[in-house]
């Protein structure tokens, strides 16, 4: 099988790492399985012209090694209204700092564990969620989160576990000091006002239980997950945080969560900053939320190496 191999140079878990030392590694796991691939290593601008030309190849498959973004970037060029060619599935080398699709489809969190895994495995198809003209395939975050998407790049190269010390002091202070959004959800037309500091909408629902506020109840459920926090007290945010370890989180009074396919955040401002997977974009009110029910190819590892998979 042709396979083209993009990876993102800059990647958290390159950081110390030589990319064309992880890349040929990567190669010769390939070839070593009986297959054609060819490499590139690439970030910024030059990572986009990689990925355009991955997927302008005849390679049969597109494997992507990155954070969040980068597998946005990818999976855009493989939406099926935006490829000339015929579509092809997409492997997700986990390389970022929350990999949390990864996570989620149950891909090994080392690209060099995660590659065999998937050329031994199946493809399945996935929700993506749209929001105005982005993509985002995991959440969307108007509020607070887009600071601290900014915060997080400040400190990037930061040495040590005091970074993100710093990042939680950041987070309670935006809490208790940043401005609040003033919004009307329009929820499958149900109009409902909200006042608060953050707000998620995610691509299909969250799921419950201890230490599952980022995994999904489904990928493939062609439904928007709604979520706010309304906290006027430092009380209510320690609160809430202990019920997001206990896993009931969902059932506090200070989370509001509901459910539907199409979803309008109508503001009084005309732009709002909202983080898509960890990407900040300045986006033009109302923000439009709907899903592509199934829009997108992924390979997968096999739940059950002893039980073959019903092909799609």
């Amino acid at each position: 099988m042709r396979v083209a191999l993009v990876l993102n140079g800059a990647a958290g878990a390159l950081l110390g790492r030589p990319p064309e030392a992880v890349a040929a590694r990567l190669q010769q796991i390939l070839a070593d399985a009986g297959h054609e691939p060819r490499a590139a290593v690439a970030e910024g601008p030059a990572l986009c012209r990689a990925l355009d030309a991955a997927v302008a190849s005849e390679a049969e498959a597109i494997l992507v090694g990155g954070g969040d973004g980068t597998i946005i970037a990818a999976a855009e060029r493989l939406l099926p209204e935006n490829r000339a060619g015929p579509g092809r599935p997409l492997g997700i080398l986990p390389m970022g700092t929350a990999n949390l699709l990864a996570r989620d489809l149950g891909i090994p969190l080392s690209p060099e564990a995660a590659l065999p895994a998937l050329l031994a495995g199946a493809t399945r198809r996935i929700d993506v969620a749209l929001v105005n003209d982005r993509i985002f395939l995991n959440s969307s975050l108007p509020g607070i989160a887009p600071r601290m998407v900014h915060q997080r790049e400040r400190m990037r190269h930061d040495p040590g576990p005091m970074k993100w010390l710093r990042l939680v002091r950041f987070f309670f202070r935006g809490f208790d000091h940043g401005p609040r959004l003033h919004v009307v959800l329009q929820a499958d037309g149900r109009p409902v006002r909200l006042i608060t500091r953050t707000l998620a909408i995610t691509n299909n629902p969250l799921a419950e239980g201890f230490a599952a506020l980022h995994s999904r109840v489904a990928l493939d459920g062609g439904t928007l997950g709604v979520y706010a926090a309304r906290i006027d007290r430092r009380l209510d945010l320690w609160r809430l945080i202990a019920r997001i370890v206990a896993g009931t989180w969902q059932h506090d009074p200070a989370a509001a969560a509901l459910a539907a396919r199409r979803v309008n955040v109508v503001s009084r401002r005309a732009r709002l900053w909202v983080a898509n997977d960890g990407e900040n974009h300045l986006l033009a009110t109302p923000l439009r939320y709907r899903i592509l029910a199934k829009a997108l190819t992924v390979m997968v590892p096999r739940a059950d190496p002893d039980k073959p998979d019903t092909p799609e």
